[in-house]
């Protein structure tokens, strides 16, 4: 008889610290109806679609920047070839675009030169550019610089060192091809009477605009 209370005592522990178990860890494995319905909103159906938690299509950056694909293209004040031209640009320069409108670009802001006149900018019609630089090849190369060297004096005595320093001064962009096309080209010095020297002007038309160039040296200076 005792020994059968001391079995059924130690069945009673063992129930309990069971119990226990199941209550204090099984418990927290059980997910209650709140936790279901919250798992259940944040888990898609088959059906749903599935959105990435950011937009991986990347707008396309609108293009600002192109080139000159043509010899010469004129610069108007107006979108309009009936307006008056105010520059010109060249092939493979590049130029900033800040508008565009109905086949047009715009390249400088608004210019208002008296007041309640009417405001103009610097246009070009969008067909002689690209934006992609064009390739130019060295007999195209040649025919453009002899463009801007037509009328220098001297020119088939010196058309090579002439071709030859005009390309540098154009790299380096101490000069632009406008510059030789208001001379039509480089000009005998008669300041060095002695010497075989011939000037251009690179930005305007003061002294301190004239670059020299010594053809029997190939040396360019100022004054």
């Amino acid at each position: 008889m005792k020994k059968a209370l001391i079995v059924l005592a130690v069945l009673l522990l063992l129930g309990g610290a069971g119990a226990g178990y199941y209550f204090f860890f099984m418990e927290e494995e059980v997910p209650t109806t709140q936790d279901a319905e919250v798992t259940s909103a944040a888990t898609p159906t088959i059906g749903d679609k599935v959105r990435p938690i950011m937009d991986l299509e990347s707008r396309v950056s609108e293009v600002t920047e192109y080139y000159v694909i043509e010899r010469r293209i004129d610069v108007y004040n107006k979108p309009a070839h009936q307006a008056l031209v105010v520059d010109s640009l060249y092939k493979g320069e590049k130029v900033a675009v800040l508008e565009k409108a109905n086949g047009w670009f715009r390249l400088s802001d608004y210019i208002l030169y008296e007041e309640g006149g009417e405001e103009t900018a610097e246009w070009v019609d969008s067909k002689g550019l690209s934006d992609s630089e064009p390739v130019i090849q060295e007999q195209e190369r040649i025919e453009i610089l002899d463009g801007y060297l037509q009328k220098s004096d001297d020119l088939k005595r010196h058309l090579d060192i002439f071709r030859n320093k005009t390309q540098q001064l154009l790299d380096d962009q101490t000069c632009v091809p406008s510059d030789f096309e208001e001379l039509g080209g480089w000009v005998r010095s008669i300041t060095y009477k002695q010497r075989n020297v011939y000037f251009i002007y690179c930005g305007g038309l003061e002294q301190e605009n004239k670059i020299y160039l010594d053809v029997d040296t190939g040396k360019v200076f100022l004054r």
